[in-house]
């Protein structure tokens, strides 16, 4: 997905609402990342303690394997930092932003057609859950949710979904849902976008509709 261009300042201040699935996501990534870690540092262990060597295999194969347990044991503690800081959706002046830990996708106001409260467990009931999604979800199924309708999607709903993440969407309606620790506050946040945004439309569109009154006089005269 190409990149998306930088925001303003004032774009940067807006409130940020955590992406409560990419929390989830990130702690399932943190502990192994961590195990993984505190293992490669034990497998060096034996080059610097005599009495931890065996006869089978040398300190160096093993200082060896832990390099690379500590390497992915690094991976997955900056994914899982990553996941859990920088995943999120924000109400930016002209656009709504969604934030995932790898991508970033923009969504035009225009393309809203309106924000309503959900209960998690109705979007994605428990029995439906499938594979990684039962640990992901079942401790936000209590939670409520905002479930934004669209008229239309920027790309392919199957490509969102696969760079993305399928618990983004509804499953009852054409709508993104946002599981969030305040869900009350992003729909003020976004009726207040889309309502400054059309009224920024409008007077735009006033202006480029505007004639200066001498022009006017002499469309007159000729």
């Amino acid at each position: 997905m190409a990149r998306q261009p930088g925001r303003s300042a004032e774009d940067k201040e807006r409130a940020r609402h955590p992406l409560l699935v990419y929390h989830n996501l990130g702690k399932r990534y943190r502990s192994p990342g961590i195990f993984y870690i505190i293992l490669g540092i034990v497998l060096f262990l034996p080059s610097f303690v005599e009495k931890l060597q065996t006869e089978g295999i040398s300190p160096a194969a093993l200082a060896g394997v832990g390099v690379v347990f500590i390497l992915v044991g690094i991976a997955f503690w900056l994914f899982a930092r990553i996941a859990m800081r920088r995943s999120y959706v924000q109400c930016a002046a002209d656009v709504l932003v969604i934030r995932t830990p790898i991508f970033q996708r923009l969504v035009s106001y225009q393309r809203i057609k309106q924000a309503q409260s959900v209960k998690v467990a109705q979007a994605f009931p428990k029995d439906e859950l499938k594979g990684m999604g039962k640990p992901l979800m079942r401790p936000l199924l209590s939670k409520t949710a905002v479930e934004v309708e669209v008229k239309s999607w920027p790309v392919s709903k199957k490509r969102l979904q696969r760079f993305l993440s399928p618990y983004l969407f509804s499953r009852r309606s054409e709508a993104w849902l946002f599981i969030v620790p305040e869900y009350s506050k992003l729909i003020r946040d976004l009726d207040g976008a889309i309502q400054r945004h059309l009224e920024a439309s409008r007077a735009q569109e006033s202006a480029s509709q505007y004639e200066d009154p001498i022009e006017r006089l002499r469309h007159f005269g000729n």
